[in-house]
């Protein structure tokens, strides 16, 4: 599989010609992000998707959905975990600058060769024994779906800082992963996402988000979805547009469990799957066994309203500027 990378150290003492110099080489021992992003040290990052129906620009918002979402994404996440970001702004726009750069020359070369929609991930990360910063950009094959609609697990506490999008969730989510193979191994049926949730009142769970996704519950005629407690994703941020324009209300609150008889329908989201319905959710009664699952079937988009988001985002082309 075709991925290409681009990267920088040392970026806050670069200027913008070493950075226009840097190299775009193939990267076929990392063909996915994933893989990539476990290969280098951590630090914060973030996924967009590149449009191959659009002409390069020199403003990357026209090519990459929701770029100053993303960018700004690396901002916040940069200054949670370093605290040098937040005294002054020069240092920032040195990384923005070397992101910038790099992403124009990555998605360049990539159309070049690529007729396809790219996944484009940019990674911040510390250099040992040094005050200074890596930048490192890499483009694959944006993933196909593997299904139209998913059955989820309910399983595993809302994570800590979850609004940083931060390289070390890939390896703290390992347990949770092994933990529903066992269980896809167990059941001989496929789980395709993990649903994170914290208590409620009354020993309810309010369910927070995805290991990967977005969690949406369509309900009375509204959008639920979790704002406190969760990464706010880019097609988060596409679907909250196109409620917008379609007056959908949008409730931003965790979808309760003990309310799922009332949902008229459920979806997550992401980079990938774009909007994908949910049809089935597994889990743990409150009165019941920790390994005894309980079922609930989803509907399947009874209000119209996941249809009518998804369209909206593909008749704004994602929202590109």
């Amino acid at each position: 599989m075709l991925a290409l990378v681009a990267e920088v150290q040392g970026a806050l003492s670069a200027d913008e010609e070493r950075v226009k110099d840097i190299p775009v080489r193939d990267c076929e021992e990392f063909p996915s992000a994933k893989l990539f992003l476990q290969s280098r040290p951590a630090g914060v990052y973030t996924c967009a998707r590149a449009i191959a129906s659009v002409e390069i620009s020199s403003e990357l918002s026209k090519v990459l959905v929701e770029w100053s979402f993303h960018l700004q994404r690396l901002s916040t996440g940069i200054a949670t975990v370093d605290n040098n970001f937040n005294q002054g702004r020069s240092k920032l726009d040195k990384l923005k600058m070397a992101t910038q750069l790099l992403a124009t020359t990555v998605l360049t070369q990539w159309r070049a060769i690529e007729t396809e929609d790219g996944m484009l991930s940019v990674l911040w990360y510390p250099l040992p024994d040094s005050d200074d910063y890596g930048v490192a950009v890499h483009i694959c094959l944006m993933p196909t779906p593997k299904c139209l609609a998913s059955t989820v697990l309910v399983y595993g506490e809302g994570r800590t800082n979850a609004r940083c999008k931060h390289t070390q969730w890939i390896e703290d989510r390992v347990p949770i992963e092994k933990h529903v193979v066992q269980l896809v191994e167990t059941r001989g049926e496929p789980i395709h996402e993990v649903l994170l949730s914290k208590a409620g009142p009354g020993g309810d769970r309010l369910i927070l988000e995805g290991l990967i996704t977005n969690f949406f519950v369509v309900k009375g005629g509204k959008l639920y979805t979790a704002d406190e407690g969760v990464l706010q994703g880019s097609t988060r941020e596409l679907v909250l547009k196109a409620c917008h324009d379609l007056s959908i209300p949008v409730v931003l609150e965790a979808p309760k469990l003990s309310e799922r008889d009332s949902w008229q329908a459920a979806f997550v989201t992401s980079a990938v799957r774009v909007v994908i319905d949910v049809a089935r959710m597994l889990f743990t009664g409150e009165d019941t066994e920790r390994d005894i699952l309980l079922e609930t079937s989803i509907p399947s988009n009874t209000s119209g309203f996941t249809q009518k988001i998804r369209d909206q985002i593909l008749a704004q082309r994602m929202y590109l500027d």
